[in-house]
């Protein structure tokens, strides 16, 4: 995917708006798979503090009946990436279903991987996605998209654009085909990940 249209500089302040402005729950991870950074929304959703989550290992915070984590944190480092379902031990013990996406980036210096988790929305479920060619998303892609990645869903894009949620679905669905993504926890990931689909602040 092209990345020509964004400078580093430019791309890290974009990258780093979006992660503290989104309502989904994003941490960062590095190599040895502890916690580097976390957002407000994923302090929220385990209910637990950003200095106990800077540090500890997300393991910690994931139903043990669905460990071990190793083979799928090999394929992030060796592939880029992977996504799929889990249940997260959320504040006050609860679990809670939710997609989720790791995705290798790039910091400047840095290497880590992008963790984002999303709540399953009931009209976007088990959704096939036909994957086409890469390509650039169109200017009102990129406007789902971002609205997307701050946390936003299908009715409420609809509500913020004037548009019906189904429309915002079509717009996600082509989004994801575009850029590979399976699922809308993986679209995120990506935004987070790859400069072309970077979006505007």
């Amino acid at each position: 995917m092209p990345t020509s249209g964004y400078g580093a500089e430019a791309w890290q302040t974009l990258f780093w708006s979006l992660f503290k402005r989104s309502a989904n729950p994003v941490a960062l991870v590095d190599e040895q798979r502890v916690a580097v950074e976390v957002n407000d929304a994923m302090c929220r959703l385990l209910g637990v503090s950003h200095d106990e989550l800077v540090g500890a290992r997300p393991d910690d915070f994931l139903a043990s009946a669905e460990m071990p984590l190793d083979a799928e944190w090999r394929e992030v480092w060796e592939i880029g990436g992977v996504h799929g379902e889990r249940s997260v031990i959320a504040a006050g013990g609860a679990r809670v279903r939710v997609q989720y996406a790791l995705q290798k980036v790039d910091l400047g210096e840095d290497q880590v991987a992008v963790a984002v988790f999303l709540g399953v929305e009931p009209d976007d479920e088990d959704e096939p996605v036909a994957v086409a060619q890469l390509g650039e998303l169109t200017p009102r892609e990129r406007e789902v998209v971002s609205l997307v990645a701050l946390g936003n869903t299908s009715v409420q894009i609809a509500e913020q654009l004037v548009i019906s949620a189904e429309t915002v679905r079509t717009h996600v669905r082509n989004a994801m085909a575009k850029t590979g993504a399976r699922t809308r926890a993986q679209l995120v990931a990506i935004v987070f990940s790859r400069r072309g689909v970077a979006i505007g602040s």
